[in-house]
């Protein structure tokens, strides 16, 4: 474990990935329907588990999603761009930064 805090935003779609599930069709802590991705609104907040690196998912221990205190496990797909503020999966577009 890293021992990062981190927060995880998803901004957009990745072009060529799965779409993104509307909000009010997302149902908090049920997976995914295989046929999308999670919603562009979703946010996460905890503990980074490894190091965000390219061909890896971002693996969170999870403590706060969308603003509620909620404990869990937080996976993406597989990182093919990374930069300071800002990684990309096959499915998603994401913000994030240390707090």
């Amino acid at each position: 474990m890293t021992n990062k805090r981190i927060r995880v935003e998803k901004v957009a779609e990745n072009a060529g990935g799965l779409p993104a599930n509307p909000m009010s069709a997302h149902v908090p802590g049920e997976p995914q329907n295989e046929n999308f991705s999670i919603p562009i609104e979703y946010w996460i907040e905890g503990l980074l588990m490894e190091e965000m690196s390219i061909g890896s998912p971002v693996l969170v221990m999870r403590d706060v999603r969308n603003g509620v205190n909620c404990d869990g496990f937080f996976s993406t797909s597989m990182v093919v761009e990374l930069t300071d503020t800002q990684f990309k999966t096959r499915n998603s577009v994401y913000n994030y930064s240390y707090v």
